[in-house]
């Protein structure tokens, strides 16, 4: 298994917890507003941490230390070698988060199933039809399987949450409305306002994020169809704003 990076303390990445964040390379999507690009183009780039080094770590700080958070890049292409990760984690007494773009609904059962997963986050990327997600993911995307993991996480009884990144152009109202059927009942909704920094998409880096206002209102869209929404990303609309175009 290849990390290709590993924050030891994070407040960001699992809400609510302290984790370790672990980052696994590549990904079968190419989101046009990502600003992973060694990690998903070029991850031989980066330096690989070794898995000794993270599992001595988690052991030593296994009494403080909630759990980690696997992210990447798109963690289920990593198949079998994920489910032997997560399962050393838990031997270390902590609990896993897997993060997913949802294309792998078959490697999301196995975990759940194996009891490998404490808790998973999944990033809607658009309306569940194939030109909506193209639009944003720059790749053809079955929405079947997003779909699929869509009800298979809402169903699996652990901790979960959906993201949707908000772009400016790209997801905005009339994408959310379009989104917010097929999300209905779901126990969180986590709302990202997207970073113009180093975008897969150069031309992104030009568009101003939206306002703390604008993410609110979207807020307010997600209010019955969750039981709770949570909004981030609004301290970089602020200082985005404050920035010349």
């Amino acid at each position: 298994m290849e990390i290709k990076g590993f924050i030891k303390s994070s407040l960001l990445e699992w809400e609510g917890r302290l984790s370790s964040v672990l980052f696994l390379p590549t990904c079968n999507l190419r989101c046009r507003y990502c600003h992973a690009g060694d990690l998903v183009l070029h991850p031989e780039r980066l330096d690989t941490v070794p898995l000794t080094e993270v599992l001595e770590y988690l052991r030593q700080n296994s009494l403080w230390l909630d759990g980690v958070a696997i992210t990447g890049g798109e963690p289920t292409l990593h198949g079998p070698e994920l489910l032997d990760l997560t399962g050393r984690i838990q031997d270390c007494g902590m609990m896993a988060l897997v993060e997913t773009n949802g294309t792998r609904p078959e490697w999301l059962r196995k975990l759940i199933e194996g009891g490998r997963v404490n808790a998973l986050s999944m990033d809607v990327k658009a309306p569940l039809e194939s030109e909506a997600y193209r639009r944003v993911t720059a790749v053809d995307v079955d929405v079947d399987a997003i779909r699929q993991s869509i009800e298979i996480i809402r169903g699996s009884g652990l901790e979960y949450e959906l993201r949707i990144t908000l772009v400016p152009g790209l997801v905005g109202k009339e994408e959310l409305e379009r989104m917010l059927p097929v999300l209905e009942g779901s126990r969180q909704i986590a709302l990202q306002n997207f970073r113009p920094d180093d975008c897969l998409d150069p031309e992104l880096e030009k568009t101003t994020p939206y306002q703390p206002e604008e993410m609110d209102y979207f807020a307010r869209m997600c209010e019955g169809a969750c039981e709770r929404c949570v909004v981030r990303g609004r301290d970089h609309a602020v200082r985005a704003a404050k920035s010349p175009t």
